[in-house]
């Protein structure tokens, strides 16, 4: 008599991404093999080309999740929270980001900008997307704070959100030799009273711990 072997694993597309963006995060998009792709998944390279038709498609699959969920998470701060805060725990989480194990595993998207660019033209485009994304919902918490009143209105709000990407891009390159929280705190309330109007500084540190 036969033995029932069950039903064939059932696997969901969404857990393979997820599974394939841990990995090309952790190695690089060279470096990852389908191998890698099959152990850390569990499927077998069948199941996985009925989802993708090669390695870089599923690369740049994972490449985009990153990014969306990136930017729907300071899209959703910018909407649900006043400017200040909005700005405020948007350099705190990236401060968070850049000193627990997501530190030193660092940026995905500057990861795969340092692995890839110059010379593909697709990662290009996907990069570009991700930076102008992110200073374009600067810009909107920025704007915002200014048409309340709260941000300084000397200086335009395309400086300022440059000016504050490129120190958050920064702060997760920095991440990679494990920077000290407190330090990266005051360094964000520096930004801070850079971008608020002189006396509206609502700050959980003293003068002293700046």
């Amino acid at each position: 008599m036969k033995k029932n072997l069950g039903r064939p694993r059932e696997f969901h597309p969404q857990d393979f991404l997820d599974a394939a963006l841990s990995v090309f995060w952790m190695k690089g998009f060279r470096a990852t093999s389908m191998a890698d792709l099959m152990q850390v998944s569990g499927l077998a390279s069948a199941s996985i080309y009925k989802l993708y038709p090669d390695k870089r498609s599923i690369f740049l699959a994972a490449l985009t999740q990153y990014m969306d969920d990136g930017l729907r998470r300071m899209e959703k701060r910018a909407g649900e929270q006043d400017p200040e805060k909005a700005l405020r725990e948007t350099l705190d989480y990236c401060a968070l980001l850049s000193t627990d194990a997501d530190g030193i595993r660092g940026c995905f998207t500057i990861a795969t900008a340092s692995e890839l660019l110059p010379g593909d033209k697709d990662v290009y485009e996907k990069v570009s997307y991700m930076f102008s994304g992110i200073k374009k919902n600067l810009m909107s918490i920025i704007r915002q704070g200014q048409e309340k009143g709260v941000f300084r209105l000397d200086v335009k709000a395309e400086i300022m959100a440059e000016s504050i990407f490129m120190m958050l891009e920064g702060m997760r390159v920095y991440g990679k030799v494990k920077p000290d929280f407190v330090h990266l705190k005051q360094a964000n309330e520096f930004i801070m009273m850079s971008v608020l109007k002189t006396g509206q500084i609502n700050s959980s540190l003293s003068p002293g711990d700046i």
